[in-house]
């Protein structure tokens, strides 16, 4: 026989039972025995239950022959369940801060790439400028006219430009070798003899 876990349902007050008796009129006809099978029913699924305190059924059990299956609600949870969900929603959170956290180390180096990038080409700019204004300043007649103004000087009158010519350099003198100096003596032991 093959095992089948039925979950209990969670446990009722035991009801009551009150006979009421209805006027003739309103009284069902004595062939329908609805009621009266529906209680059979639940009799037999209660000593079901009770005859099986663990929560396991057996194949030849009215409940499993008939295809009943406990209620998505009556079903009892299993006792690791709110471990795993809860490690399962740390995992998760844990990966979730993960990402955020990537993607605004992500969007930190994004604005400071553009704020060097600005640097960047005000630098050139920069560049650009200093590089005309020198190109301003260093013009000859430019430096004429500051030449003139600040420091006096004028262009030198033809009479005062002498031409110098140079002459050829001389042979250099060769310069003697030193002669090597004399190798020293062998010294004689004159101590170590008797």
């Amino acid at each position: 026989m093959s095992l089948l876990r039925l979950r209990r349902p969670p446990e009722q007050p035991q009801a009551t039972t009150t006979v009421v008796t209805l006027p003739r009129s309103r009284r069902r006809a004595q062939g329908s025995n609805a009621a009266a099978e529906r209680l059979r029913r639940q009799q037999r699924q209660a000593d079901a239950e009770k005859a099986r305190p663990h929560g396991w059924g057996r194949a030849d059990d009215p409940e499993f022959q008939t295809g009943q299956r406990p209620s998505f609600l009556d079903r009892r949870r299993a006792d690791g369940t709110p471990l795993l969900l809860f490690t399962v929603l740390a995992v998760l959170t844990g990966v979730g801060l993960a990402r955020v956290d990537s993607r605004i180390e992500i969007l930190d180096v994004a604005n400071e790439i553009t704020e060097l990038s600005e640097d960047h080409q005000r630098l050139l700019d920069r560049k650009r400028r200093l590089e005309t204004e020198r190109a301003y300043l260093r013009r000859p007649a430019r430096v004429g006219e500051q030449a003139a103004a600040r420091l006096g000087m004028e262009p030198a009158p033809p009479e005062r430009i002498q031409r110098i010519e140079l002459l050829p350099a001389k042979e250099p003198v060769p310069v003697p070798e030193p002669a090597p100096a004399p190798a020293p003596a062998p010294a004689s032991d004159q101590g170590s003899q008797p």
